[in-house]
């Protein structure tokens, strides 16, 4: 980069990104399973969108730091190598225990819902079903949480884009390149905002789902990582006193905005600011810190799994039911969400890291990676071409014996 430009704050270790993972996870998990206890959970996903934007947009603008250039083909290697292998096992799962638990008569809805889920399309397909994510009920998919990592794969698609077109328009101009990209994150997140506040009052089962309607959480988030470090002696009390205030009003929101219609509308602000200010605040060494609390281990484990506890939880409630052949009732969700637990820190050693922490090489050599990638891929694969059929078989039989009947009554 030039002289003129502004450096991007290093990468460190940010214990207080994990204890928003963590929060943002407690917040889901516990809406999905006690859906009276936490009305408002689903606010954690506004926390995750406001996370991944800091830190997509921290490490693209570094890159182009490091670089002179952002490295799309690096970026969305790493993306699918962090996100893709969980990803695979989940829904490979779902698709073989829809085969053999679900009645067929629900066949075509859940694997049509697996196909929309692996082509990162699932924000759309709900959208157009007018289908909500609540509460574990007969409407509800083993996969329609999937919705917001569609979302973000979205994200991931446009917004290094963006962020190119905003360094190039800098260079261009002759100007500042933070400056620029600053700007122009800021018209789009803006304009995000506007539009979502615009459609939620319009058609808010689409404003739920868009992308376009969500992607100002993102650019807050994205916003923060222009942001100049503070470290200045005066300001730990007052960073402190953010990180608490923005804390509380993520709880707040996940405690009282039962409202899902008055979603991603200016309401969102509260958890969406919330999470900024945590971001913001940093870790100070004050008085009264949130601090010790964020570096605890179990509060930073918890945001280690979040990813694969956040894709095994829900399927896990969904498929036991059918498993069963009754409810779930009181008992019987605390032992899923211990199992929920238990499959998400598996899922985040033997799936999740091999293939995130080895070097490229290396990857290329894992015997067990090679394996869990390969198998999945192939099941997965092997599901979509069958979803067409299977699904079609649903339809169409119930279809020609109709037909067959018209016909013996002519």
């Amino acid at each position: 980069m030039s002289s003129s430009s502004a450096t991007v704050p290093r990468a460190s270790v940010r214990p207080e990104i994990q204890a928003l993972r963590a929060v943002a996870i407690g917040c889901v998990v516990l809406y999905h399973f006690w859906p009276a206890v936490l009305p408002a959970g689903f606010v954690g996903v506004d926390v995750f969108f406001v996370v991944s934007g800091f830190l997509i947009t921290g490490l693209l603008l570094r890159d182009a730091e490091r670089f002179g250039r952002v490295r799309l083909r690096e970026f969305y290697v790493r993306r699918i190598r962090r996100i893709l292998p969980a990803v695979l096992v989940v829904l490979s799962a779902c698709a073989i225990a829809t085969l053999l638990f679900v009645p067929r008569i629900e066949w075509r809805p859940y694997l049509q819902q697996v196909l929309s889920s692996a082509l990162y399309v699932q924000n759309w397909h709900l959208a157009r079903d007018s289908q909500i994510p609540r509460r574990a009920d007969l409407e509800s998919t083993p996969v329609q949480h999937f919705w917001s990592l569609s979302v973000e794969e979205q994200f991931y698609l446009l917004w290094p884009l963006l962020i190119i077109a905003a360094l190039w328009l800098a260079v261009r101009l002759g100007r500042r390149r933070l400056a620029i990209v600053a700007v122009v994150l800021g018209v789009a997140t803006v304009a995000s905002f506007v539009h979502g506040v615009a459609l939620t009052a319009q058609d808010h089962n689409l404003a739920y789902f868009s992308t376009l309607s969500r992607a100002w959480e993102f650019g807050v988030g994205g916003l923060l990582a222009l942001a100049p470090v503070i470290a200045g002696e005066r300001l730990r009390r007052t960073r402190a006193l953010a990180a608490w205030l923005g804390l509380a009003a993520i709880a707040a929101a996940a405690l009282t905005f039962t409202d899902h219609a008055l979603f991603p509308g200016v309401i969102a602000l509260v958890p969406v600011l919330g999470t900024a200010a945590v971001i913001w605040a940093g870790m100070p060494r004050a008085a009264l810190s949130l601090s010790p609390v964020a570096a605890l281990r179990p509060v930073q484990w918890f945001g280690d799994i979040s990813y694969s506890l956040y894709l095994w939880h829900w399927p896990i409630i969904m498929f036991t039911p059918f498993i069963l052949g009754r409810p779930s009732e009181a008992p019987v969700m605390v032992l899923l969400l211990v199992l929920s637990i238990v499959v998400a820190a598996a899922s985040k050693r033997w799936i999740e890291d091999p293939f995130r922490r080895a070097a490229p090489r290396e990857r290329l050599r894992m015997p067990r990676a090679r394996r869990i990638g390969v198998a999945s891929a192939a099941a997965l694969a092997a599901v979509v071409l069958l979803t067409s059929g299977v699904a079609g078989y649903t339809v169409e039989k119930p279809n020609a014996q109709l037909c067959r009947n018209s016909d013996d009554g002519d």
